[in-house]
């Protein structure tokens, strides 16, 4: 009898249209949540900034905008070009329309390092500045980039010299990070 009683009241819970709506909502905000929030919308291309390839579409391909990181779904690029392109090509928009940028993706693949390479960098560069004694929450800002490093500044004028491998390609002078799960990411 309890049994029967208990599967009822779940059986009441399911059909429950409040329930049903707050299943449906979360399970949209729980798939849309995170960094690489990839949008709905198309036509979200600008002129003059960088975009990375990061999947391919039956419509189109997935750019990811490396100023926003936000990914969406490209079905404007003429067949031509997206024949040309693979996973992490970096394209531009000018003048209306896509460019591959062969110089730029070739530096990006470049700067590309095995694990163990970036887990020796990280741990000598935590090793050396003490960084994870600092606030997890303090904000660096990038002074000067050059190929090999980057000068960060933080708190009242203090500077810290970061190996690249460490700061996110795209980022640029200027920019904002902060250094959580053992890596810098763009905030």
């Amino acid at each position: 009898m309890g049994l029967e009683l208990i599967n009822d009241i779940i059986n009441k819970v399911k059909e429950s249209d409040f329930v049903q709506n707050f299943m449906e909502e979360l399970t949209d905000y729980l798939s849309n949540k995170g960094d690489n929030k990839l949008e709905n919308e198309t036509g979200l291309k600008k002129e003059n900034v960088l975009y990375q390839v990061v999947d391919f579409s039956s419509k189109g391909v997935y750019l990811r905008d490396t100023e926003t990181n936000k990914v969406f779904e490209e079905t404007e690029i003429p067949q031509e070009l997206k024949e040309k392109l693979g996973n992490d090509y970096v394209l531009s928009y000018k003048d209306g329309k896509y460019v591959f940028e062969e110089e730029i993706t070739d530096k990006f693949m470049n700067s590309l390092v095995s694990i163990g390479e970036y887990q020796k960098a990280k741990n000598q560069f935590e090793k050396e500045t003490n960084i994870l004694e600092l606030n997890s929450d303090t904000v660096y800002k990038i002074k000067n980039k050059t190929d090999e490093s980057s000068i960060l500044t933080y708190g009242q004028s203090k500077e810290i010299e970061a190996p690249n491998e460490l700061i996110p390609f795209f980022a640029k002078e200027g920019t904002n990070l902060y250094y959580k799960s053992g890596k810098f990411q763009i905030k």
